[in-house]
């Protein structure tokens, strides 16, 4: 489920990217930009996860055929030039909230170079921190006073926040991000039942 989740957030960020192609609005052309990150932060986890994945871009028109695959390697550098290309595109640190900024985009990069010597046998502890440091020298975003604050409705107020979910009773009234992002790393040990729901809950999860 979780390939099939990255493929499909690929899938939708190639026709977004392909569409707006076709458009010189400069707000378009940010929107065009954040789906480049988000087509980054989906193979991102398709590298850490699976390593040679299916590769597929908005070069690729839809169709019936097999994509190629792409090694570990070539996809790490993929997504690190890719967040390299769009990084002054990108609106500025909480600039909006819920949407992927200069920081979110400076904290994908720091998980790509931390983990560099699993995916690409070369160390980038250097860059690492150095995209760090650019999260901290925004002075826009910190640790919160106190942790509970992430998990409140009006968390838009804390200043951890750098790519969130937005979820709200009006507008995206869902039980996914509750149950996947939250119930998800507790259900391991829960028997069936324990959420006064069928036991299909434990299997899903």
């Amino acid at each position: 489920m979780m390939y099939t989740r990255i493929m499909l957030a690929v899938t939708y960020a190639n026709e977004f990217i392909r569409a707006s192609s076709k458009s010189s609005d400069a707000e378009v052309q940010t929107f065009a930009a954040e789906a480049r990150f988000l087509r980054a932060l989906a193979y991102y986890h398709a590298l850490d996860l699976f390593g040679n994945i299916s590769f597929v871009t908005e070069a690729d028109l839809p169709g019936a055929f097999f994509p190629k695959q792409i090694n570990r390697s070539d996809l790490f550098n993929y997504i690190e030039g890719e967040l390299t290309a769009i990084e002054t595109l990108l609106g500025e640190p909480k600039f909006e909230y819920g949407r992927a900024d200069k920081a979110a985009l400076w904290m994908l990069q720091a998980k790509l170079y931390m983990n560099a010597e699993v995916y690409i046998h070369s160390a980038k502890y250097t860059e690492c921190l150095t995209a760090l440091n650019k999260v901290i020298g925004s002075a826009k975003y910190s640790l919160p006073t106190n942790y509970v604050q992430n998990f409140r409705a009006d968390n838009d107020t804390s200043p951890e926040m750098i790519f969130a979910f937005n979820y709200d009773a009006k507008r995206s009234q869902s039980y996914g991000g509750m149950d996947y992002v939250i119930h998800g790393s507790v259900c391991g040990s829960m028997q069936p039942g324990d959420f006064g729901v069928s036991s299909g809950w434990s299997q899903i999860v």
